[in-house]
């Protein structure tokens, strides 16, 4: 056969084949719709358009030099779409991602089109085909030769990565067929090997006999995609949901989820975790635990219940603690905190409530029921008369506080801002309006803010208030509500007073979290108090004040306004709590 029969033969191979290869890759996208099955469609559409390109060339001249160019920058970066893809990520799913991995091959393919077009060694002829390219400065050639190796090697390690990503998927799962590694490796690697051995090959047998081992091998490619497509199943089955479904698992939990190694530091930490520590995974990883979490790990006990600093604000956390054990060897451990705040509330609520019905409205009946039986002996007795008022008011109050109670508990912690100087005028009225001889004042900053629910605010400065004055035995009781702004994390709350001080069995319950029979405070004004702060994320100190009296202070997470940039490059700015 002349040597213009063998090339004739091959553009007709090339072609058919070329053809073939795209009518099995728009079948292919026909039928699998999913990202696995559109990238690999991608990547056959992109190998028989190479191919018919080369039928129409014969495999001479500059154009076929720059279809080589860009086949050998294009199918290593469909390849690797098609891994990534197939183990559960996409390439292309951020655009920083997407700049990072096509920079270098936008570097080759501006080189080598320059070196392709604008100097002798790369086409053939004795002289550059663009004159006007050719007559570029001498280094702009050095660049672009330097442009097309970095290109050129950087493909190569997308193939490798790309073939390494199939190979390992197809070696984990044992239902997969484990020639697919091998398969799905030729038709990524035969045009990047092809293009290798091509000059090797003309300088030795001639363009006749390299165009035929082209022909050959993208011959060989289409039978590959058709078994790969086919008998050996690899769009049948995809392994992407047992390589991510882990993270996705842990993403997807109510709890935070962090695990570190056996040196306490960071390993992986799920979106909950990000969100309440105000961190990224990033940012996370490396760092040590008490770093993130505030906690060291031997201060995480396993079972236990303990208070954790959050974003939100303070929450009462239930820890469960797991080793990671790996060929008998402790390699890290996995801690899932999980947020018991309200549980724990509400428990400590039915407590308070109980001993409230069982305790107070029976002593408070009894006294009742005694002044009520002098009155029925027909007795004129003022005195009975205006204790049963006073300790029916006293019931009145207690159900009226347990109603406030459950209000603020119903409502959802809020996120935005509360004007606190409107929350304290509101006290104040009240205060006044019941206490006509109580003088209260305020020190009130007038942009102060913080991201808590207003009926919860509002119920706990009041009950403190309240109870500054009810208990005050001074003759001029004095309140004075002042609030902090100056940090950038916090805002503290003071309510003081001239009073007695809050009696210590009173503090010891509260500290204590909860009440039995032989140790129980006297209402339900300081649990409001304690329970709205627990809500609201903050927490709550008592000092005395001088020269007399009471300081109770609260702190509550502040208002803070962050940007952040999104994938686009937009910025978006947010108001959330601070940590």
């Amino acid at each position: 056969m002349s040597m213009f029969d063998i090339v004739t033969v091959s553009q007709v191979l090339l072609l058919a084949t070329g053809v073939a290869l795209i009518g099995l890759a728009f079948r292919t996208y026909r039928t699998h719709t999913k990202p696995v099955g559109v990238s690999f469609s991608v990547l056959i559409a992109l190998l028989g358009g190479t191919a018919v390109c080369l039928s129409v060339t014969a495999g001479i001249g500059t154009a076929n030099k720059l279809i080589w160019l860009v086949t050998n920058l294009s199918i290593p970066v469909a390849l690797l779409a098609f891994g990534l893809n197939y183990y559960g990520l996409s390439l292309f799913a951020f655009r920083t991602r997407i700049v990072a991995v096509l920079t270098p091959v936008l570097a080759g393919l501006i080189g080598g089109t320059l070196v392709i077009v604008g100097t002798p060694a790369k086409t053939p002829g004795a002289e550059a085909p663009f004159e006007a390219v050719a007559a570029l400065p001498g280094v702009v050639f050095s660049v672009a030769t330097t442009f097309d190796r970095i290109g050129l090697y950087y493909t190569a390690g997308l193939v490798i990565v790309a073939v390494g990503i199939v190979a390992l998927n197809v070696f984990r799962y044992e239902h997969l067929d484990t020639r697919l590694a091998t398969t799905v490796a030729f038709i990524g690697a035969w045009p990047w090997l092809g293009n290798a051995l091509v000059p090797d090959l003309t300088a030795l047998y001639g363009d006749a006999v390299s165009l035929a081992v082209l022909s050959g091998g993208y011959m060989t490619s289409a039978v590959v995609a058709g078994l790969v497509v086919g008998p050996f199943g690899l769009l049948d089955s995809s392994p992407a949901a047992g390589n991510v479904g882990s993270e996705r698992v842990l993403d997807s939990m109510s709890d935070a989820v962090l695990i570190t190694d056996d040196q306490g530091r960071i390993l992986r930490l799920n979106h909950l975790a990000c969100e309440w520590f105000d961190t990224t995974e990033s940012t996370a990883v490396g760092q040590p635990l008490s770093t993130v979490v505030g906690r060291s790990p031997d201060a995480l006990t396993d079972g236990e219940t303990t208070p954790v600093e959050t974003a939100a604000g303070v929450r009462q956390c239930s820890v469960t603690k797991s080793t990671v054990v790996a060929g008998n060897v402790e390699r890290g451990t996995v801690f899932v905190l999980r947020d018991v705040t309200q549980r724990q509330t509400r428990k400590q609520r039915l407590e308070v409530l109980n001993r409230v019905l069982r305790h107070n409205l029976r002593n408070e009946a009894n006294t009742i029921i005694a002044r009520a039986e002098i009155l029925k002996t027909g007795q004129q007795n003022s005195e009975a008369a205006a204790k049963i008022v006073e300790t029916t008011q006293e019931l009145v109050g207690v159900a009226e506080t347990a109603r406030d109670i459950e209000t603020m508990m119903e409502v959802d912690g809020a996120t935005d801002p509360v004007d606190i100087s409107r929350i304290v005028d509101d006290v104040v009225s009240q205060t006044t309006a019941d206490y006509p001889a109580a003088e209260v004042s305020t020190s009130v900053p007038s942009a102060a803010t913080a991201p808590v629910s207003p009926e919860a605010l509002e119920t706990v400065l009041f009950n403190l208030a309240d109870n500054a004055v009810e208990h005050n035995d001074s003759e001029q009781p004095l309140v004075v509500i002042s609030v902090d702004d100056s940090e950038t994390d916090t805002v503290r709350i003071a309510v003081s007073d001239n009073g007695p001080g809050i009696p210590d069995h009173e503090l010891a319950v509260l500290e204590a979290g909860g009440e039995d029979k032989l140790e129980h405070g006297s209402g339900l004004g300081l649990w409001a108090v304690n329970w709205g702060i627990t809500q609201m994320g903050g927490t709550f100190s008592v000092s005395d004040n001088e020269p007399r009296g009471t300081t109770v202070t609260v702190s509550l997470p502040a208002a803070t306004t962050t940007a952040s940039a999104t994938e686009d490059g937009t910025e978006t700015v947010a108001t959330t709590a601070a940590d």
